[in-house]
């Protein structure tokens, strides 16, 4: 019958004998009460380990399962002292390592002593292959401190240090190895020069990653040339990343090596082919079967890229599909949960569905993020707060993105939220602060020979960016580049017409059709903000009251989301019997508001509070669909409303 321990030990530590005080250490140092084990660790004849181990069992030292009762261990150890306790963890230790019977409790414990030994950090790193990144990190560092660790094992600790988010230790670590890189064998050097280049890239310092990988070389890049020239791709060094692909032979045909191979292969086409090959090729390396027995980091996920790369061609639908079936194939605490989230966010913004991307955004902690997860970040909240008309989380947003902004080396994966804050800084006026990233991207686009599928988007801002500003000449540069790209992409086609379209408008051209035409057509390539705001512009600066009319209704249709196809449940405006039509009441508040009147000016008119007319007011917003205040002023006149007309275009 096992004896209940009592709640404190009865007796001091100073009144066991020594086998019994040994034995004590050896439940520290995680071993069970084993007769035999203590028998053998202890040196003592069998009888007498039978004594010592009753006599803690029966004296409440131990509880039924073995388990120490003394809370305060640091007691323990001092009674013993350092030396002793050292010798019988390296006794211990010998038992189990020449049995075979090491188990990671004791390994843990053991090694918790700081008791120096090759053969305990070797199997503290072997338990580490097989643990999760968490784990794998606390197992490195322990298996670090009671010995030498081997360059297989650096990188290892480095791999689940980035994987674990760490990734100021995990590029310690593998600077650690290319410091040594005349004595470090090819598989650990190429997989440090990885991990370095991932953290790189992860802090918006793809230029440090190409760095890197030119350094390395195609020879020395072994499995990993295929990251090498998609890295390359991505930094503006085509030649470089050509030359890597056309030299990396010799790579086992795993899946993996394959799947980065198709990745890389995809970017290159992404500049020198078809949007629709490029596409192709990257979506073919998500369908490869197969997945990797243990993760690795990465400069970013194929998921990722494949995402942007359709974002880029206005395939949405597309981009969805990837990023949902990424996000469901997601590890638990993946390094690369945040990107895909907030690409996900981004294809809702640019579809039109404005909750969903912010439900999205709201969801993520950006205090965990580095620097390229910011940037779409703070490019997302810019982009949410211009859509909705929200001025005040527009400053705020662009007042957060600033710290980034200083940091960030333009890249082929980061000009869609770098076109926003473009267009952001326009609109708050202050574009200098942003000026040389934008002329970092298009010097960019122009070392790559303007590929049509990465160009098109950040021209199309430039047109907005252009309109914003009120200067049509700084919209021909764009404008051009659209149509050169319209020879071999039908998104940038698109784009194309729009730009015309939006030139004739700041012109004073107005003509009706061509503008809903064109403000269709960008929502059919995936931009129905785009074009609900061309239309809505257009009705504004509109002389006929029945093209006006026309070009509001588009806009407002244009500017409903939509659940369709997205998997959303945003809710509808319902349109009034009478598209556009106000109230009685409500037209002469319109008609006061667009003359400039206060809320309280209105109402003093009006005989009624400042209040309803606030109420007044929202409703006629949201019978409009007036995504902002501006664009309601906007509606009215061009419904008729007040005297102002519109402000005339400079020239610049």
């Amino acid at each position: 019958m096992s004896t209940l321990p009592s709640p404190l030990p009865p007796t001091e530590l100073a009144d066991l004998d020594s086998p019994q005080l040994s034995a004590l250490a050896l439940v520290l140092l995680g071993s069970d009460l084993d007769e035999t084990v203590v028998a053998r660790v202890l040196d003592v004849e069998p009888d007498r380990a039978r004594a010592a181990v009753d006599a803690l069992r029966s004296d409440g030292w131990v509880d039924e399962r073995d388990t120490l009762v003394l809370a305060d261990h640091t007691r323990l150890m001092t009674t013993l002292g350092e030396n002793r306790l050292h010798m019988l963890a390296r006794r211990l230790l010998a038992h189990h390592v020449d049995g075979g019977t090491l188990t990671l409790p004791v390994a843990r414990a053991v090694a918790a002593t700081g008791t120096p030994s090759e053969e305990l950090s070797q199997f503290l790193c072997a338990q580490a292959e097989l643990a999760e990144p968490a784990v794998a990190v606390a197992l490195y560092a322990e298996a670090g401190r009671v010995g030498r660790l081997r360059d297989t094992a650096v990188v290892a600790y480095a791999e689940a240090s980035a994987l674990n988010g760490d990734l100021d230790t995990a590029v310690g670590l593998a600077d650690s190895v290319l410091e040594r890189s005349a004595t470090v064998d090819g598989p650990e050097l190429a997989a440090a020069v990885r991990i370095s280049a991932a953290g790189a890239a992860f802090c918006g310092m793809i230029d440090r990653s190409a760095e890197l990988y030119a350094w390395l070389g195609a020879d020395r890049a072994g499995a990993d040339a295929p990251l090498a020239a998609s890295v390359l791709v991505v930094a503006g060094r085509l030649d470089d990343a050509e030359a890597v692909l056309t030299t990396s032979a010799g790579a086992p045909p795993t899946a993996a090596t394959a799947g980065a191979a198709l990745v890389a292969t995809g970017l290159v086409q992404s500049v020198t082919a078809s949007a629709n090959a490029a596409l192709n090729s990257l979506t073919r390396a998500l369908s490869l079967p197969g997945r990797a027995s243990r993760p690795r980091m990465l400069p970013d996920s194929p998921a990722a890229i494949t995402a942007l790369a359709a974002l880029h061609c206005g395939e949405l639908a597309h981009a969805d599909a990837v990023l949902t079936r990424a996000r469901e194939a997601e590890r638990p605490g993946s390094v690369t949960a945040n990107r895909h989230q907030l690409l996900t966010a981004w294809t809702s913004m640019v579809r039109g569905d404005l909750t969903s991307a912010q439900s999205r955004l709201d969801g993520l902690d950006a205090a965990s993020m580095h620097q390229r997860d910011l940037l779409f970040v703070h490019g997302l909240r810019v982009g949410l707060a211009r859509r909705t008309g929200d001025n005040a989380a527009l400053l705020q947003a662009w007042a957060g993105a600033q710290g980034v902004l200083a940091e960030y080396s333009v890249d082929l994966l980061s000009l869609l939220p770098l076109g926003e804050l473009w267009l952001t800084a326009i609109r708050v006026g202050e574009p200098g602060r942003i000026t040389h990233l934008v002329e970092d991207a298009r010097s960019l686009l122009r070392t790559l020979g303007e590929p049509a599928m990465w160009g098109s988007a950040l021209h199309w801002y430039g047109v907005q960016a252009s309109i914003l500003a009120e200067c049509p000449a700084d919209l021909m540069p764009h404008a051009r580049a659209l149509g050169e790209a319209a020879k071999v992409s039908t998104y940038a086609s698109g784009l194309a017409a729009a730009g015309r379209a939006w030139l004739r408008v700041l012109q004073g051209d107005i003509d009706a059709a061509t503008v809903e035409d064109a403000a269709r057509t960008l929502d059919r390539i995936g931009l129905p903000w785009d074009g609900a705001r061309l239309a809505g512009e257009a009705a504004l600066r509109a002389s006929d009251t029945r093209a006006a009319t026309t070009l509001l209704q588009v806009a407002r249709a244009l500017r409903q989301p939509t659940s369709a196809g997205n998997g959303t449940d945003s809710a509808v405006v319902p349109s009034p019997s009478t598209p556009g039509s106000l109230t009685d009441r409500e037209a002469e508040v319109a008609e006061l508001l667009v003359q400039g009147l206060t809320y309280r000016e209105i109402g003093s008119r009006l005989y009624i509070s400042a209040k309803t007319i606030e109420h007044h007011v929202a409703r006629i917003r949201r019978r409009l669909g007036a995504g902002s205040r501006s664009e309601l002023l906007s509606m009215l006149r061009a419904m008729g409303h007040g005297s102002a007309a519109p402000p005339p275009v400079s020239a610049c």
